[in-house]
C-alpha cells in the first residue's frame, strides 16, 4: 500500500530521561493512506534507546492501545490504521533510564492528532431543471454525495458560462449535503449554464461531478413591447399616500385591473422592470389591493431587489395579514439577507393560519439546518411528512432530508458505530 509520512513535530530528550513532545500540538493531520510513518527524533545523550512504543486512541482518550513496537528503534515508526476515523497517538520512548512517561490512560493528552481517511467521497449530480420561484429565474440542482467522513458544509457549487471555460463560484460559502439546492441564476446568463460540484472530506478528499449543461431561458426579453408604452417610472415601490383623484372610483380599479393584467403578461416575457412599473401605477389607483403588492413584491425579487421586495411584501400583509404568498415571499427574502429569525417568525405566522402546511413545516426545517439546530430541523421535516397526505412531493423531499440527516448522524458516531 502507499505510503504517506507525517512531518508533524518531533519527540526530544531532557536531560536523564526521555521526554516526548510533538510540536505544533492539536490540529489534526489529515491522513489519505491507510499505513503512513510517524517520525520522530532523540536527542543524541539519549541514545541508545532501548525500545519505542507508539499507543493510539480511536474514543479521543477514553481507551488506549498498543501498537507494533518500533523494531529498528529508528524514525519513523510505521502504523496500519485498522479503520478511518480521528486517531491520538503517544510515543513511550525507554533508555537505560527507563520511560519516558507511563502508558497513556484517559486523562493523557495525545503528543498528536490525525485523521485518516483513505476513501474519497462519491458524488453525482443529477440532471439540471430550471424554474421560477417568484418571479425567478431558478436552476433546483439535485445531488447525491455519499462519504462517511464528510465536514458540516462539504459541497462547493461552480458555473461556467459557455463557450467561456472559467469556473465562478455559485455560492458565496460551501453548502451543507442536503441533496439539493436552489440556486438563483445571474441575470447575465441568457442562453446556457454548465454546473458542476466539488466535496471534499474530512482526509482532504476533492472530488468532482460530471459538468452538466442547461440551456436556459433568458432573464429579459430583448424585443421592446409594440403594443404597450414603456412607463418611465422606477422600479421602486409607491408609497400609500402617491395616488390619484381617481383612486377607488370604479374607473379607477377597472383601469388598475387593466394594468394588473399586463404587467402579468410583461412576467410570461420576463419584462420584469415594465411589470413592476405598471403595478405602481395599479397600486395608486387602487391602494388597497394587497395581490398587486404581492406581485409587484415577487418581480422586485426577480430582479434581486430585495429591500424594496421586502417593503412591499410588508404593504401586502398591512392590508391582508394572511396572506400566504406574501408571507412565504417575505420569508424567502430574509433568506436571502441571512436573516433566519425573521424568516422562521413569517413561516410560523403562515402556520398560525394553517398549522397543516406541509411545504411550510419543510421551509423550517431547512432554516433549522441552516441556524444548526438538528433537533427542531428533524422535528419540522417529520412534521412535514405527516401532516398533509396529499402533499405527496414536499412528503417525498422532506423523507429525503430525515434520511441524509440520520446517515450523516450515524457516520459521526465514535468508531463509526
Amino acid at each position: 500500500m502507499p505510503r504517506d509520512p507525517v512531518r508533524h513535530g518531533c519527540l526530544g530528550l531532557a536531560v536523564s530521561i526521555v521526554l516526548v513532545a510533538f510540536a505544533n500540538g492539536q490540529n489534526p493531520a489529515a491522513i489519505r493512506s491507510r499505513v503512513f510513518e510517524i517520525e520522530y527524533a532523540v536527542n543524541e545523550s539519549a541514545l541508545p534507546l532501548d525500545s519505542v512504543q507508539l499507543w493510539y486512541t480511536l474514543d479521543r482518550g477514553a481507551s488506549w492501545y498498543e501498537s507494533s513496537p518500533d523494531a529498528d528503534r529508528q524514525s519513523p515508526i510505521t502504523f496500519t490504521a485498522s479503520q478511518e476515523g480521528l486517531y491520538g497517538f503517544f510515543l513511550v520512548l525507554t533508555n537505560a533510564t527507563g520511560p519516558s512517561s507511563m502508558a497513556p490512560t484517559h486523562t493523557t493528552p495525545p503528543h498528536q492528532w490525525t485523521f485518516v481517511d483513505y476513501t474519497p467521497p462519491v458524488v453525482q449530480l443529477h440532471p439540471l431543471r430550471q424554474t421560477t420561484i417568484l418571479g425567478q429565474r431558478v436552476v433546483q440542482l439535485r445531488w447525491t454525495a455519499i462519504d462517511a467522513n464528510f465536514g458540516p458544509r462539504p459541497v462547493e457549487v461552480a458555473y461556467q458560462r459557455p463557450p467561456d471555460e472559467t469556473w465562478y463560484p455559485a455560492t458565496s460559502n460551501p453548502l451543507t449535503n442536503t441533496g439539493r439546492y436552489d440556486w438563483r441564476l445571474p441575470e447575465d446568463i441568457s442562453r446556457s449554464v454548465a454546473v458542476r460540484l466539488t466535496v471534499t472530506d474530512l482526509g482532504e478528499h476533492r472530488v468532482s461531478s460530471e459538468r452538466r449543461v442547461l440551456d436556459v431561458t433568458p432573464a429579459y426579453s430583448e424585443r421592446r413591447s409594440e403594443s404597450m408604452p414603456t412607463t418611465t417610472h422606477g422600479a421602486g415601490v409607491v408609497t400609500v399616500g402617491d395616488t390619484t383623484a381617481l383612486a377607488g372610483s370604479a374607473r379607477a380599479r377597472k383601469r388598475a385591473q387593466h394594468l394588473y393584467a399586463e404587467a402579468l403578461e410583461c412576467r410570461k416575457r420576463g419584462e420584469y422592470r415594465n411589470g413592476i412599473a405598471r403595478l405602481r401605477e395599479a397600486v395608486k389607483l387602487n391602494p388597497q389591493w394587497a395581490e398587486a403588492f404581492a406581485e409587484m413584491a415577487d418581480m422586485l425579487y426577480g430582479i434581486g431587489d430585495l429591500d424594496r421586495a421586502l417593503n412591499a411584501y410588508e404593504l401586502a400583509l398591512r392590508r391582508q395579514p394572511a396572506m400566504r404568498s406574501a408571507l412565504r415571499g417575505a420569508a424567502m427574502v430574509c433568506q436571502q439577507k441571512n436573516d433566519h429569525l425573521g424568516a422562521a417568525r413569517l413561516l410560523r405566522t403562515i402556520l398560525r393560519y394553517n398549522p397543516n402546511d406541509a411545504e411550510v413545516w419543510m421551509n423550517l426545517g431547512d432554516i433549522a439546518v441552516y441556524q444548526g439546530d438538528e433537533i427542531l430541523a428533524r422535528e419540522c421535516y417529520t412534521r412535514a411528512t405527516q401532516i398533509d397526505p396529499d402533499a405527496t412531493q414536499v412528503i417525498a423531499d422532506a423523507q429525503k432530508r430525515l434520511e441524509l440527516m440520520a446517515e450523516v448522524s450515524r457516520r459521526y458516531q465514535p468508531n463509526g458505530k
